[in-house]
């Protein structure tokens, strides 16, 4: 499912002044598991910025040079792994997070890998588990509609879109999928007039009127 892909994460920036309460809190960061030493902290945004940029396998080096045993370094060679295409060891990373402070992350995961293999009730469960579990993460929202959009489910699919584009004006995924959810509902002067709102030229819009056509053709699709 090439729409269920990943987003770049944000790097929070801050400022220059800073108290001597600031400057201590600076030599580490807080993670869902505790805090994580500065050092690390600082490579594993690296990292990000590697996976954010497209340089995977870069970024795999360098989280194995790391060599960190916390929750987030496991879940970012989790990512690295489901989108170099090595699903079984990503899966197998993934179910490691359920029972920790990062199990939305993992059912996340898994419902992406489940819906890249087309197993989408499979994948509807997952992802219904992380948007509980993640309620205001776009890319969770955004990626749970589109498997629902895909079972045909498109009030539910329509709720997710709406609350993905809401929690992240910038979630151009989202809105690109809420038009693929139009065209699919037949809603053609909405379609037309989102379309325009998002400046899409003709070929894009011909482009996802035909993937309507082929979603709404497909076997998956009820």
């Amino acid at each position: 499912m090439k729409y269920l892909i990943s987003i770049a994460f944000v790097l929070a920036l801050m400022g220059c002044a800073q108290t001597g309460e600031q400057r201590s809190a600076m030599s580490s960061k807080q993670y869902c598991e505790g805090r994580i030493d500065a050092d690390t902290a600082m490579k594993l945004d690296l990292i990000e910025q590697l996976m954010a940029g497209g340089r995977l396998h870069a970024a795999l080096a360098h989280l194995d040079n790391l060599d960190s045993q916390t929750l987030h370094a496991r879940y970012l060679r989790a990512e690295i792994l489901r989108q170099t295409g090595r699903t079984d060891n990503a899966e197998q990373l993934y179910e490691t997070l359920l029972d920790t402070c990062m199990q939305g992350q993992g059912h996340h995961g898994l419902g992406l890998i489940a819906g890249r293999q087309q197993q989408l009730d499979k994948a509807s469960q997952q992802l219904a588990q992380a948007a509980r579990l993640l309620p205001v993460d776009a890319r969770v929202r955004n990626d749970y509609g589109y498997v629902l959009l895909l079972k045909g489910e498109l009030p539910a699919a329509r709720a997710e879109f709406l609350t993905a584009m809401e929690l992240d004006d910038q979630a151009g995924l989202a809105a690109t999928n809420m038009l693929l959810l139009l065209l699919l509902n037949n809603q053609q002067a909405e379609a037309e007039s989102l379309s325009r709102r998002m400046q899409l030229d003709a070929k894009a819009l011909a482009d996802l009127t035909s993937q309507a056509e082929q979603i709404r053709n497909s076997s998956e699709y009820r």
